[in-house]
């Protein structure tokens, strides 16, 4: 039966049952949407990772793009990597076990690979590989890490990593990137034949390779250094013909105009020029174009071209390396032409620039040789007569070896030899000087055998005398030290018999000395004075001397305040004990307790004895224990040894 319910107009209605649907399902609904919401919060912190390491990779994209090499990050790409790194460590942190932490982990390793913090990356792919052995990162991880290892200087653990990536994907891309990096690192250690065998190998494995003609342009560059011109016109005339960078092709002519230098093509270098000419303002090269003009002019042997056109350059065209390099070939055409401190100036403006030089050592020889013999021209006119034949003996070594000019070093060889204040040794070189020139330079052997015999006759024991006997077969330093044996043994036989002995007992005692030495524990090889002598004593100064007594003085006098404090305190504690009532068991005449135990004096613990002095120190030496002494032992030893050695 319905109830009737109270309303207004007495209507009646049923009773209907409350509706808790809705509120069981509310609970539900909240959780699916925190869930949700913490979901979201997982993939946006991530998200937000990945889009920072994307805008740094773009950097580094660009620059393979426009074929120059990535460089560093710093600045925003720097703070973008950073900031991938810390987003994904929250991923880490804050979710752990989630389905991105793989994601995470190669996303760090990868951002620290660029940052070149090579052990944080290894670290991080290390975790990688443990707890997600089957991660769809793993190939190029594999590769990343091989990469971390190579450069920290673990080539061993760097190959296992390549081995491992060849096994499990024989076909992989990053076979190409480790011959390529291999081939970089190679050609930046300047070893041109394995960097060139990388990158042969690198082109060889795809045809449709990404920066081909980059790679090519380097491989060109090693057989460059390597002196394989032919190769390197073959390497370049193919990445001029197939690149679709304008400023590569440009460098690529460039170069290849410089190898037909070389080859001597000279009407392939002027059909080159003519292109490069009108190329030039747009790379601002106009001064390297003009180098390989000149360089042409010199290797067809007109050096009087080539020097206007090198000393006249505009100063707006003179880069660093352009400035150093026409520099160096100014400096070998004076050279030829005897311009002595002209081609010194050049030369030391050269060498600003050494790694750009085609021959760095060659240039710097030459530099020195011209100093030295600029400087022995200068000191000539005022020189001693006895140094004069030194003097043109070291001219005529910079001309013969340096400057390549055999005909003024024969002649300054004779002039030295001829000196009668020079003495036998500068005589034989110069003899010898003179034989050489002649017999090996000039092609004159009637003159070599003149001076040869002039040699063997005034100085036949000199070792240029013994050269000359031999030939090409000389010992020259096995002669020298038969020599110096015979001497020690005619010095020797011309000792006294007390001299004889006293040299004796001093071999004896050294060697039973140095004996004795090398028994001693943990003494090394050393020089040793085999005489002591007294340790050098000097009078201490005025103002040590007053420092001390003041300290002596200011000693004394604490002394005797603690000697005053320790009477008054032990005048009031008799004076208390002597106001305290029988019933505490105190003795008025002593104030000792109940106990029969003497009070502590506090003066005494403060260290200060009846006669002032401090005792602490006296104190800590008694209550030394034996492990303390063992170790002063040992000291001692040790002290008494080096004491021996000093």
């Amino acid at each position: 039966m319905d109830r009737q319910l109270p309303g207004a107009g007495g209507h009646t209605g049923s009773i209907r049952p409350r509706k808790r649907t809705s509120r069981l399902l509310w609970p539900a609904v909240l959780s699916l949407l925190i869930l949700f919401l913490v979901g979201c919060a997982k993939y946006n912190t991530f998200y937000n990772a990945k889009r920072s390491f994307d805008s740094a990779e773009r950097v580094r994209d660009e620059a393979i793009r426009k074929h120059e090499d990535p460089p560093k990050p710093i600045g925003a790409q720097k703070s973008d990597y950073d900031n991938a790194i810390k987003k994904a460590q929250k991923v880490l942190d804050e979710y752990p076990g989630h389905s991105l932490t793989d994601d995470a982990l190669f996303l760090q390793a990868k951002s620290y690979y660029r940052l070149e913090s090579y052990r944080m990356s290894i670290r991080k792919f290390d975790l990688l590989f443990t707890n997600f052995p089957q991660t769809p990162y793993l190939e190029e991880s594999l590769y990343l890490t091989a990469l971390d290892y190579l450069l920290i200087g673990a080539v061993d653990r760097s190959q296992e990593y390549l081995d491992r990536l060849a096994k499990l994907y024989p076909d992989s891309k990053y076979q190409a990137e480790t011959r390529k990096v291999s081939g970089d690192n190679s050609f930046a250690m300047e070893e041109w034949e394995a960097a060139a065998e990388n990158y042969r190998s690198y082109l060889a494995l795809d045809s449709d390779i990404e920066e081909r003609d980059w790679i090519g342009l380097k491989l060109a560059e090693c057989y460059w250094e390597l002196e394989d011109y032919v190769s390197a016109a073959e390497v370049l005339q193919e990445v001029s013909n197939n690149t679709t960078s304008a400023d590569l092709g440009f460098r690529a002519k460039l170069l290849r105009a410089r190898v037909h230098v070389r080859m001597g093509d000279f009407e392939v270098v002027d059909l080159l020029l003519v292109e490069l000419r009108g190329q030039a303002p747009i790379y601002r090269a106009e001064g390297e174009v003009l180098l390989v003009e000149a360089e042409s002019l010199v290797m067809q042997d007109k050096g009087d071209e080539a020097s206007p056109l090198l000393e006249n350059m505009p100063v707006e065209w003179e880069t660093p390396v352009v400035k150093a390099r026409a520099a160096d070939l100014l400096g070998y055409l004076y050279l030829e032409r005897g311009e002595w401190e002209e081609a010194r100036t050049r030369f030391q403006t050269a060498m600003l620039k050494r790694d750009e030089l085609d021959d760095e050592d060659r240039t710097r020889r030459l530099t020195q040789n011209l100093s030295d013999y600029l400087a022995a021209d200068s000191a000539l006119p005022d020189a001693q007569p006895d140094r004069i034949a030194g003097l043109k003996l070291l001219q005529a070594n910079a001309m013969l070896f340096g400057f390549e000019h055999p005909e003024t070093a024969a002649d300054l060889y004779v002039q030295a030899a001829a000196d009668t204040a020079a003495d036998s040794t500068i005589a034989a070189r110069a003899l010898y000087g003179a034989y050489l020139t002649y017999d090996q330079y000039l092609d004159n052997p009637d003159s070599a055998s003149i001076f040869a015999r002039e040699l063997e006759e005034k100085y036949p024991e000199s070792p240029q005398a013994f050269e000359v006997r031999s030939g090409q077969s000389s010992n020259l330093l096995g002669y020298l030290l038969a020599i110096q044996e015979t001497e020690q043994k005619d010095r020797y036989a011309n000792l006294t018999e007390e001299e004889k002995t006293a040299l004796n007992q001093a071999t004896d005692f050294s060697g039973s000395l140095a004996g004795e030495i090398r028994g001693l524990p943990g003494v090394r090889r050393r020089l040793v004075f085999l005489s002591r002598r007294p340790n050098i004593l000097f009078e201490p100064p005025d103002r040590a001397v007053q420092s001390a007594q003041a300290r002596q003085t200011e000693l004394l006098e604490e002394a005797a305040r603690g000697i005053a404090a320790r009477d008054s305190v032990r005048a009031a504690a008799l004076e208390d004990a002597a106001a305290l009532p029988d019933s505490l068991g105190v003795s008025p005449g002593t104030g000792a307790a109940v106990t029969g135990e003497t009070p502590a004096d506090p003066v005494e613990e403060a260290g200060v004895g009846e006669d002032g002095t401090e005792e602490a120190a006296d104190d800590a030496k008694d209550e030394k224990t034996e492990e303390d002494k063992e170790e002063d032992d040992k000291k001692k030893k040790k002290d008494d040894n080096w004491d021996f050695l000093r």
